[in-house]
């Protein structure tokens, strides 16, 4: 095993949960089901350039289950890293009233979750608005 391809595996399970919370929808036509994101011209990716660097660290726990003792090591930051973002965002906007936020949290929803507890919504109400 190479350590440097878990590292890189790491960084890109992170970024893919990263991009989940903040970027990444499908979009359809609501008349038609036709996706309307279907190329990278229409759906977000993250990117190297809006991502901060990580510092990842192996942690070695042999599998009793596998001959070798191996363990899947490329996908563990996807979870931790958009929930990381999520309750980011969700504390950010404590202040505001907003106790959930639906992903991707585009600045629209952000927008209309903040408007409608501004508005007096119920959090049910507002969860329906997004």
């Amino acid at each position: 095993m190479n350590p440097l391809l878990i590292h890189g595996q790491s960084h890109g399970g992170i970024a893919q949960g990263i991009g989940q919370a903040l970027w990444e929808q499908c979009v359809y036509d609501p008349r038609s089901g036709q996706l309307l994101s279907g190329s990278l011209l229409d759906y977000a990716l993250p990117r190297a350039d809006l991502l901060p660097g990580f510092d990842t660290e192996i942690s070695e726990v042999p599998s009793t289950t596998n001959p070798l003792g191996m363990r899947g090591g490329s996908e563990g930051g996807i979870t931790p890293g958009l929930a990381a973002v999520a309750n980011a965002i969700v504390d950010a906007l404590a202040e505001f009233g907003v106790e959930h936020i639906e992903l991707p949290a585009t600045p629209e929803r952000i927008w209309q979750a903040i408007r409608a507890r501004r508005n007096g919504a119920g959090q049910s109400e507002s969860r329906r608005a997004l």
